[in-house]
């Protein structure tokens, strides 16, 4: 089950700076908390996986790139020097001997010591920005230095940038009257200060990293083995979380993560804040937070707990942040506070009408599923999708239109009811353990709440329980599956407290807890969605289409699989012609300007993703700027447009019982014009009145298939 996070105060990619001791985690403590981790792991875990030499040395190559994502700090001779443990780590991680550790974060804390005198080295003089040079940008595929003199001059290169970075944005910043205008090298002289001040504190922060943040990320690193999804949470790390699925908290509403020295948006929480602003994105990057008539804090480096720090707040208060977009381009977003109260994510819906038609059709946006098991009278996305189609068919609704982008997954017994309120009966999705025969998960109420036409809208970012309705609907050919591959998460995690899952130790306990993948999710033609997802019966253009996304983009995941189908099917109703409504889908997108320019954004992305170099002349680095803005601008309009001859009617109910109603009319105005600008939808009433508009839709009798 997928489940929405506020922010996971783990460390994932930065570096260690003086490591402190964290007197609560002893040897004798962490060598216990490794042997539990892998035990769980052996024991648990769904497809465990062999702890030998290849093991050994991913675990090496791995838990150096997380501790110098960047390669900053060793050079290739640390590497070689660290080498005689590459093929051991086997051996010494079942022994409990945590010698490779000790080793690594010794040489970690020598390595950026050294590294500090760089920065205040380079930063003292100007730059020269009329020399005619570059920095290399891809740090993935870049090789550790071979000396030391190559690292300070890739160090002088990226401070260089940064320089430049603030140099342009105070050239091309306006003008004010109440400050007199600074000359070239006046700017420069400021810039280089604020580099230096960020890295200033860059390295403050470094010195309160403790051993135990690195313990944690060398046991993710390990667990990382097994599959993205399985980790380990300290005692605080499993206490932060719990909180954070506590329902309500103040501040921006999203989950993030470090990705090397930058913190990076991983989940946007429906209802909060920037979910309701729209303008920052999952994968986008934080770079500076500003409170309210302060100066910005930039926050490369930072702890990533520190950084949470600074962006919530109470509600009401606003803060700047930074972004850097997926195009590299940056921008200053100011975001009010809120209390993120997960009732506003719960499902919207509405009658969407198109002028030139008398057809009418429900649309229903599901941004995750939830469910709060309280009994008849707690939250439940089914219950409330139910009613929504209850209003929508009172109303003469033609079709309907189930949006599923962008959610996540939630609460699998959701699933299971919302596939079955459009199927009379019969199995929904097969869960699988190991070593254990399926277990089906099936509708059993033989009702079906909504015979008519039906689409489902997906995306790249639609996952889990997402995928196992698509995929439910797909099979049963109920309804038609639209927009591109979905996410691909087809496995199910689970908590094991350590404290339990090894005897005695009661002297260095609590150990923590780990999450762990326990089963995966079988469609009930027997393929799983880990890995493929959901493919649409009709796709439209995607801007990450050309970009890895979703699960497959990570090498650690667990493959695809097939098990047995089981016999299944609907006498509810049937697409006649689907051919025909996909081929004239396909002209009206191919003739459609807003899907063209979608097309263009991915290539776009993709162009942008592998051009890594980066000017370094100060006029060469504002033509580049210049043209990375335009073309960011030209793209960042993609939705403000209303769809000509569109009309919306929101269907309210009353769930939001803790705001008032003034709040639930604004916001109930807002999520309508993002329905009228968004031509995905537009697009799908377009299919869904192909297909009322053909003869011989409703199914006769059909037999169940095997």
């Amino acid at each position: 089950m997928i489940r929405i996070l506020i922010a996971l105060a783990v460390l994932t990619g930065a570096s260690a700076f003086f490591t402190s001791q964290d007197e609560s985690y002893t040897p004798e403590k962490e060598q216990v908390i490794l042997e539990s981790v892998l035990l769980a792991l052996s024991q648990a875990h769904l497809q465990p996986v062999d702890i030998d030499d290849n093991f050994s040395n991913k675990v090496f190559d791995e838990f150096l790139e997380a501790l110098d994502s960047r390669k900053r700090f060793f050079i290739q001779e640390d590497i070689d020097a660290l080498s005689i443990h590459r093929s051991d780590l086997d051996d010494m991680l079942q022994q409990s001997d945590l010698t490779f550790f000790d080793k690594v974060i010794e040489l970690t804390d020598i390595k950026i010591k050294e590294t500090q005198t760089y920065y205040q080295e380079f930063l003292a003089e100007p730059f020269d920005f009329n020399q005619e040079e570059s920095v290399d940008m891809d740090y993935e595929d870049m090789p550790y230095a071979t000396s030391t003199d190559q690292l300070k001059e890739r160090w002088r290169k990226r401070l260089k940038y940064y320089t430049l970075q603030e140099l342009e944005s105070r050239i091309n910043a306006p003008e004010t009257e109440d400050e007199a205008p600074m000359s070239r090298e006046e700017m420069e002289e400021e810039s280089r200060n604020e580099v230096k001040e960020a890295y200033d504190r860059w390295y403050e922060n470094y010195e309160k990293t403790r051993r135990s943040d690195r313990f944690e990320q060398f046991l993710n690193v390990i667990t990382r083995q097994y599959d993205p999804h399985t980790a380990y949470f300290s005692p605080k790390g499993k206490q932060d979380f719990n909180m954070r699925m506590g329902g309500k908290l103040e501040g921006i509403g999203a989950q993030l993560s470090t990705v090397g020295e930058l913190t990076q948006v991983v989940t946007i929480v429906p209802g909060g804040p920037v979910w309701k602003d729209d303008r920052i994105e999952v994968n986008d990057y934080f770079l500076k937070v500003a409170q309210e008539g302060e100066q910005a804090v930039d926050i490369t480096g930072m702890r990533i707990d520190d950084v949470v720090s600074l962006i919530r707040g109470p509600k009401g208060t606003k803060v700047t942040l930074t972004v850097q977009k997926k195009d590299e381009s940056q921008v200053e977003i100011v975001i009010e506070r809120d209390v993120i109260n997960l009732e506003i994510a719960r499902a919207r819906g509405a009658m969407l009408q198109h002028e030139d038609s008398s057809d009418k059709f429900g649309y229903i946006d599901l941004p995750m599923f939830y469910n709060s098991f309280d009994g008849p009278e707690g939250n439940s996305s089914a219950k409330d999708v139910a009613a929504f189609i209850d209003t929508l068919k009172s109303e003469g609704m033609d079709g309907l239109i189930l949006d599923l982008r962008d959610n996540l997954g939630g609460a699998l017994i959701d699933a299971i009811e919302i596939s079955g309120l459009f199927i009379e009966d019969g199995p929904v999705v097969q869960v699988k353990s190991k070593n254990r025969r399926p277990y089906i998960h099936k509708d059993t109420d033989s009702g079906v709440h909504y015979d008519g036409p039906l689409i489902v809208l997906i995306n790249s970012f639609s996952a889990s329980a997402s995928e196992i309705v698509a995929g439910a609907l797909q099979d049963y050919e109920r309804a038609i599956i639209v927009g591109s591959q979905s996410f691909g998460k087809g496995s199910v995690q689970n908590f094991i407290d350590l404290d339990r899952a090894i005897r005695g130790h009661d002297e260095v306990k609590p150990l923590g807890e780990l999450k762990l993948t326990i089963q995966k999710y079988y469609r009930v033609n027997g393929e799983s969605t880990q890995l493929r997802g959901v493919m649409p019966d009709i796709g439209l253009p995607d801007t990450y289409e050309n970009l890895p996304t979703g699960e497959r983009e990570n090498d650690r995941a667990l493959p695809w699989s097939k098990i047995e189908d089981i016999p299944f099917g609907q006498d509810v109703l049937t697409y006649e012609g689907l051919k025909e409504i996909s081929t004239s889908s396909m002209k009206r997108v191919g003739e459609s300007a807003e899907f063209a320019m979608i097309k263009e954004y991915a290539s776009w992305l993709e162009e942008n993703k592998n051009n890594t170099q980066v000017p370094l002349h100060l006029d060469q680095y504002i033509e580049y700027k210049d043209l990375l803005d335009k073309r960011a601008d030209k793209y960042d309009g993609l939705f403000d447009n209303d769809m000509a001859g569109l009309t919306i009617d929101a269907v309210r109910m009353d769930f939001e019982s803790e705001i008032s109603q003034e709040e639930k009319d604004a916001r109930a105005e807002v999520w309508e014009e993002v329905v009228t600008k968004d031509f995905y939808i537009t697009e799908a009433m377009k299919i869904v009145g192909d297909i009322v508009h053909q003869e011989g839709y409703v199914a006769a009798e059909k037999e169940d298939k095997n």
